[in-house]
Protein backbone atom coordinates (compact mmCIF):
# COMPACT_ATOMS: atom_id res chain seq x y z
CA UNK A 1 0.00 0.00 0.00
CA UNK A 2 0.83 3.18 -0.97
CA UNK A 3 1.38 6.01 2.01
CA UNK A 4 -0.68 9.09 1.02
CA UNK A 5 1.42 12.13 1.07
CA UNK A 6 0.66 14.61 3.92
CA UNK A 7 0.33 18.36 3.47
CA UNK A 8 3.77 19.06 5.67
CA UNK A 9 5.40 16.73 3.53
CA UNK A 10 4.80 18.35 0.20
CA UNK A 11 6.88 20.65 -1.66
CA UNK A 12 5.09 23.48 -3.07
CA UNK A 13 8.13 25.39 -5.29
CA UNK A 14 7.56 29.15 -6.22
CA UNK A 15 7.41 29.85 -9.75
CA UNK A 16 9.32 32.94 -9.46
CA UNK A 17 12.12 31.04 -7.77
CA UNK A 18 11.84 29.00 -10.29
CA UNK A 19 11.98 31.63 -13.12
CA UNK A 20 15.19 32.76 -11.55
CA UNK A 21 16.91 29.82 -12.04
CA UNK A 22 15.70 29.34 -15.54
CA UNK A 23 16.82 33.03 -16.66
CA UNK A 24 19.88 32.23 -14.71
CA UNK A 25 20.75 29.51 -17.14
CA UNK A 26 20.71 32.05 -19.95
CA UNK A 27 22.80 34.17 -18.60
CA UNK A 28 25.22 32.94 -16.45
CA UNK A 29 25.59 35.34 -13.76
CA UNK A 30 23.96 36.89 -10.91
CA UNK A 31 24.51 40.28 -12.01
CA UNK A 32 22.54 39.79 -15.51
CA UNK A 33 19.74 38.08 -13.49
CA UNK A 34 19.27 40.98 -10.92
CA UNK A 35 19.51 43.39 -13.40
CA UNK A 36 16.54 41.82 -15.82
CA UNK A 37 14.37 41.61 -12.60
CA UNK A 38 15.12 44.56 -11.03
CA UNK A 39 16.06 43.56 -7.65
CA UNK A 40 19.54 43.27 -5.70
CA UNK A 41 21.92 40.77 -6.72
CA UNK A 42 22.00 39.70 -3.45
CA UNK A 43 18.32 38.92 -3.42
CA UNK A 44 18.65 36.65 -6.30
CA UNK A 45 21.42 34.72 -4.43
CA UNK A 46 18.97 33.90 -1.06
CA UNK A 47 15.93 33.15 -3.14
CA UNK A 48 18.07 30.84 -5.23
CA UNK A 49 19.54 29.41 -1.98
CA UNK A 50 15.95 29.01 -0.45
CA UNK A 51 15.00 26.73 -3.80
CA UNK A 52 18.53 24.57 -3.34
CA UNK A 53 16.58 24.56 0.43
CA UNK A 54 13.25 23.42 -0.87
CA UNK A 55 14.61 21.14 -3.38
CA UNK A 56 17.19 19.56 -1.38
CA UNK A 57 20.01 19.51 -3.68
CA UNK A 58 22.89 21.43 -4.96
CA UNK A 59 21.35 23.80 -8.34
CA UNK A 60 24.74 25.60 -9.94
CA UNK A 61 27.80 25.76 -9.60
CA UNK A 62 30.73 27.94 -10.40
CA UNK A 63 32.90 27.68 -13.79
CA UNK A 64 35.13 30.61 -13.52
CA UNK A 65 33.27 34.09 -13.28
CA UNK A 66 30.00 32.56 -14.58
CA UNK A 67 27.47 29.96 -12.51
CA UNK A 68 26.34 26.33 -14.79
CA UNK A 69 23.55 24.26 -13.81
CA UNK A 70 23.88 20.76 -12.83
CA UNK A 71 22.14 18.49 -13.35
CA UNK A 72 19.61 18.82 -11.00
CA UNK A 73 19.33 22.03 -11.95
CA UNK A 74 18.71 21.86 -15.51
CA UNK A 75 16.22 19.00 -14.66
CA UNK A 76 14.35 21.94 -12.80
CA UNK A 77 14.61 24.22 -15.64
CA UNK A 78 13.48 21.82 -17.88
CA UNK A 79 10.19 21.28 -16.15
CA UNK A 80 9.96 25.36 -15.17
CA UNK A 81 9.52 26.18 -19.10
CA UNK A 82 6.79 23.60 -19.01
CA UNK A 83 5.28 25.15 -15.53
CA UNK A 84 5.66 28.51 -17.34
CA UNK A 85 3.93 27.98 -20.46
CA UNK A 86 1.06 25.81 -18.96
CA UNK A 87 0.32 28.70 -16.78
CA UNK A 88 0.23 31.15 -19.66
CA UNK A 89 -1.92 28.78 -21.69
CA UNK A 90 -4.35 28.71 -18.77
CA UNK A 91 -4.74 32.69 -18.71
CA UNK A 92 -5.30 32.58 -22.60
CA UNK A 93 -7.86 30.40 -22.39
CA UNK A 94 -9.52 32.35 -19.84
CA UNK A 95 -8.51 35.12 -21.74
CA UNK A 96 -10.35 33.61 -25.17
CA UNK A 97 -13.77 33.27 -22.78
CA UNK A 98 -13.98 37.04 -23.09
CA UNK A 99 -16.47 39.08 -25.48
CA UNK A 100 -13.60 42.21 -26.24
CA UNK A 101 -10.18 42.15 -27.30
CA UNK A 102 -8.57 44.06 -24.03
CA UNK A 103 -5.23 44.15 -22.14
CA UNK A 104 -2.32 45.57 -23.18
CA UNK A 105 -0.19 44.02 -25.97
CA UNK A 106 3.55 44.55 -26.25
CA UNK A 107 5.24 44.12 -29.89
CA UNK A 108 8.74 44.41 -30.45
CA UNK A 109 9.85 45.28 -34.41
CA UNK A 110 13.07 46.12 -35.60
CA UNK A 111 13.51 49.24 -36.68
CA UNK A 112 13.72 48.63 -41.22
CA UNK A 113 9.51 46.93 -40.80
CA UNK A 114 8.28 49.76 -38.53
CA UNK A 115 6.80 52.08 -41.25
CA UNK A 116 5.79 49.46 -43.47
CA UNK A 117 4.79 46.77 -41.78
CA UNK A 118 4.49 47.36 -37.53
CA UNK A 119 3.43 50.65 -37.42
CA UNK A 120 0.43 50.05 -39.88
CA UNK A 121 -0.43 47.21 -37.52
CA UNK A 122 -0.68 49.13 -34.98
CA UNK A 123 -2.89 51.82 -35.98
CA UNK A 124 -5.58 49.09 -37.43
CA UNK A 125 -5.42 47.32 -33.92
CA UNK A 126 -6.13 50.63 -31.77
CA UNK A 127 -9.14 51.37 -34.50
CA UNK A 128 -10.20 48.27 -34.64
CA UNK A 129 -10.14 47.39 -30.90
CA UNK A 130 -10.17 50.52 -28.46
CA UNK A 131 -10.41 49.19 -25.72
CA UNK A 132 -6.45 47.28 -26.29
CA UNK A 133 -4.01 49.00 -25.57
CA UNK A 134 -0.79 48.35 -27.72
CA UNK A 135 3.04 48.61 -26.77
CA UNK A 136 6.27 49.17 -29.17
CA UNK A 137 9.68 48.11 -28.68
CA UNK A 138 12.56 49.14 -31.00
CA UNK A 139 13.99 45.42 -30.57
CA UNK A 140 16.63 43.94 -32.90
CA UNK A 141 15.71 40.06 -33.34
CA UNK A 142 18.68 38.85 -31.61
CA UNK A 143 17.18 40.75 -28.20
CA UNK A 144 13.27 40.35 -29.24
CA UNK A 145 13.20 36.45 -29.41
CA UNK A 146 15.21 35.98 -25.38
CA UNK A 147 12.42 39.23 -24.83
CA UNK A 148 9.41 36.83 -26.14
CA UNK A 149 10.49 34.20 -24.33
CA UNK A 150 11.12 35.84 -20.87
CA UNK A 151 7.74 37.39 -21.46
CA UNK A 152 8.94 41.15 -21.92
CA UNK A 153 7.04 41.34 -24.86
CA UNK A 154 4.45 38.96 -26.31
CA UNK A 155 5.49 39.41 -30.12
CA UNK A 156 7.83 40.22 -32.15
CA UNK A 157 8.65 41.25 -35.80
CA UNK A 158 11.51 39.23 -36.66
CA UNK A 159 13.74 37.75 -39.50
CA UNK A 160 16.11 35.28 -40.35
CA UNK A 161 18.35 35.48 -43.88
CA UNK A 162 17.54 32.63 -46.44
CA UNK A 163 20.67 31.44 -46.21
CA UNK A 164 21.01 30.76 -42.65
CA UNK A 165 18.91 28.37 -40.81
CA UNK A 166 17.57 29.53 -37.36
CA UNK A 167 16.13 27.06 -34.68
CA UNK A 168 13.66 28.96 -32.49
CA UNK A 169 14.36 27.98 -28.12
CA UNK A 170 11.32 25.36 -27.17
CA UNK A 171 7.89 27.22 -26.68
CA UNK A 172 8.28 29.50 -29.50
CA UNK A 173 6.60 29.90 -32.60
CA UNK A 174 7.26 31.54 -36.14
CA UNK A 175 4.74 32.76 -38.74
CA UNK A 176 6.42 33.82 -42.35
CA UNK A 177 4.86 37.11 -43.49
CA UNK A 178 6.90 38.06 -46.42
CA UNK A 179 10.92 37.86 -48.15
CA UNK A 180 12.76 40.90 -47.95
CA UNK A 181 15.00 40.64 -51.37
CA UNK A 182 18.62 41.42 -50.90
CA UNK A 183 19.77 44.73 -53.43
CA UNK A 184 22.91 45.79 -54.31
CA UNK A 185 23.38 49.57 -54.11
CA UNK A 186 25.96 50.88 -56.45
CA UNK A 187 27.00 54.71 -57.53
CA UNK A 188 26.26 55.35 -61.21
CA UNK A 189 29.27 54.40 -63.20
CA UNK A 190 29.10 50.97 -61.81
CA UNK A 191 25.05 50.29 -62.40
CA UNK A 192 25.04 49.94 -65.96
CA UNK A 193 28.05 47.34 -65.48
CA UNK A 194 26.10 45.49 -62.85
CA UNK A 195 23.28 45.18 -64.85
CA UNK A 196 25.44 43.55 -67.67
CA UNK A 197 27.96 41.62 -65.81
CA UNK A 198 26.22 40.53 -62.40
CA UNK A 199 27.86 40.70 -59.06
CA UNK A 200 31.59 40.17 -60.35
CA UNK A 201 31.61 43.37 -61.72
CA UNK A 202 32.13 44.90 -59.11
CA UNK A 203 34.75 42.51 -57.43
CA UNK A 204 37.21 45.49 -56.92
CA UNK A 205 35.15 47.73 -55.74
CA UNK A 206 35.43 49.24 -52.21
CA UNK A 207 32.58 47.84 -50.55
CA UNK A 208 30.99 49.21 -47.67
CA UNK A 209 29.27 47.41 -44.43
CA UNK A 210 28.09 47.08 -40.90
CA UNK A 211 29.96 47.04 -37.95
CA UNK A 212 31.80 44.04 -36.86
CA UNK A 213 28.97 41.38 -35.53
CA UNK A 214 26.09 42.92 -37.49
CA UNK A 215 23.73 40.06 -38.94
CA UNK A 216 23.62 41.65 -42.44
CA UNK A 217 27.40 41.05 -42.40
CA UNK A 218 26.69 38.31 -43.74
CA UNK A 219 24.60 38.77 -46.95
CA UNK A 220 27.84 40.67 -48.43
CA UNK A 221 30.26 37.96 -47.78
CA UNK A 222 27.78 34.85 -49.03
CA UNK A 223 26.66 36.79 -52.09
CA UNK A 224 30.63 37.55 -52.84
CA UNK A 225 31.33 34.23 -51.72
CA UNK A 226 28.46 33.21 -54.57
CA UNK A 227 30.23 35.13 -57.22
CA UNK A 228 33.53 33.80 -56.17
CA UNK A 229 35.05 36.44 -54.75
CA UNK A 230 36.00 38.12 -50.94
CA UNK A 231 35.09 41.62 -50.79
CA UNK A 232 37.26 44.64 -50.15
CA UNK A 233 35.36 46.11 -47.02
CA UNK A 234 37.06 49.66 -46.65
CA UNK A 235 34.08 51.36 -44.91
CA UNK A 236 31.68 51.00 -42.19
CA UNK A 237 28.00 52.50 -41.23
CA UNK A 238 26.02 52.15 -38.37
CA UNK A 239 22.58 51.85 -40.43
CA UNK A 240 21.29 50.57 -43.90
CA UNK A 241 20.52 54.58 -44.31
CA UNK A 242 24.20 55.69 -43.67
CA UNK A 243 25.37 53.10 -45.47
CA UNK A 244 23.35 54.27 -48.58
CA UNK A 245 24.42 57.60 -48.14
CA UNK A 246 27.95 56.34 -48.60
CA UNK A 247 27.45 54.72 -51.93
CA UNK A 248 25.39 57.85 -52.65
CA UNK A 249 28.83 60.29 -52.82
CA UNK A 250 30.94 57.65 -54.32
CA UNK A 251 32.66 55.86 -51.65
CA UNK A 252 31.74 52.62 -52.26
CA UNK A 253 28.92 49.46 -52.95
CA UNK A 254 27.10 47.66 -50.34
CA UNK A 255 24.45 44.82 -50.02
CA UNK A 256 21.07 45.70 -47.81
CA UNK A 257 17.46 44.86 -47.76
CA UNK A 258 15.08 46.12 -49.85
CA UNK A 259 12.63 47.46 -46.96
CA UNK A 260 15.81 49.46 -45.71
CA UNK A 261 16.29 51.50 -49.02
CA UNK A 262 13.87 54.82 -48.84
CA UNK A 263 12.66 56.61 -52.02
CA UNK A 264 15.88 58.93 -51.79
CA UNK A 265 17.80 56.04 -52.04
CA UNK A 266 15.89 54.00 -54.58
CA UNK A 267 17.97 55.18 -57.36
CA UNK A 268 21.19 53.60 -56.30
CA UNK A 269 19.58 49.79 -56.82
CA UNK A 270 21.75 48.01 -59.17
CA UNK A 271 20.26 44.69 -59.19
CA UNK A 272 18.92 41.80 -56.86
CA UNK A 273 21.12 38.98 -55.18
CA UNK A 274 19.54 35.87 -56.56
CA UNK A 275 18.87 33.75 -53.64
CA UNK A 276 19.27 36.42 -51.01
CA UNK A 277 16.77 37.34 -48.90
CA UNK A 278 15.76 38.27 -45.08
CA UNK A 279 12.38 36.05 -44.02
CA UNK A 280 10.16 38.86 -41.97
CA UNK A 281 7.95 36.68 -39.57
CA UNK A 282 6.04 37.13 -36.41
CA UNK A 283 7.63 35.30 -33.53
CA UNK A 284 5.40 34.09 -30.45
CA UNK A 285 4.97 32.11 -27.67
CA UNK A 286 2.86 28.76 -28.85
CA UNK A 287 1.21 29.02 -24.67
CA UNK A 288 -0.24 32.71 -25.73
CA UNK A 289 -1.71 32.02 -29.16
CA UNK A 290 -5.23 31.75 -27.74
CA UNK A 291 -5.01 35.02 -26.06
CA UNK A 292 -7.35 36.96 -28.22
CA UNK A 293 -5.35 40.00 -28.06
CA UNK A 294 -2.43 38.01 -29.62
CA UNK A 295 -4.37 36.50 -32.28
CA UNK A 296 -5.64 39.41 -33.63
CA UNK A 297 -2.48 41.45 -33.90
CA UNK A 298 -0.83 38.16 -35.50
CA UNK A 299 -3.68 38.37 -38.03
CA UNK A 300 -3.70 42.48 -38.38
CA UNK A 301 0.80 41.59 -39.27
CA UNK A 302 -0.73 39.18 -42.08
CA UNK A 303 -2.76 41.31 -43.49
CA UNK A 304 -1.02 44.21 -43.85
CA UNK A 305 2.04 41.83 -45.17
CA UNK A 306 0.13 41.01 -48.08
CA UNK A 307 1.06 43.85 -50.46
CA UNK A 308 4.96 43.38 -49.25
CA UNK A 309 4.54 39.21 -50.44
CA UNK A 310 3.04 40.36 -53.78
CA UNK A 311 6.12 42.36 -54.20
CA UNK A 312 8.68 40.47 -53.42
Amino acid sequence: MIDQVTESEAVVYDIRRLILLRDLAERTTMTAVSELHGITTSAVSQQLRILEDEVGTVLTRREGRVLRLTPAGRVLVDHTSRIVAALEEAESAVAATAEQVTGVLTLATFRTAQTRLAMPAVARLRTEYPNLRVRVVDLMPVDSVPAVRQQEVDLAVTYSYSFRARDLPLGLGSEFLFADPLVLLAPENLRDQVRQRGLVAVKDADWITARDGAPSIVSVLYACREAGFAPRIEHRGGSFAAMAEMVDYGLGVTIVPQLSVSHEHGHLVAATIAGGSRQIGVTYRQASLERPAVAAAIRTLRTIAVPQRLAS
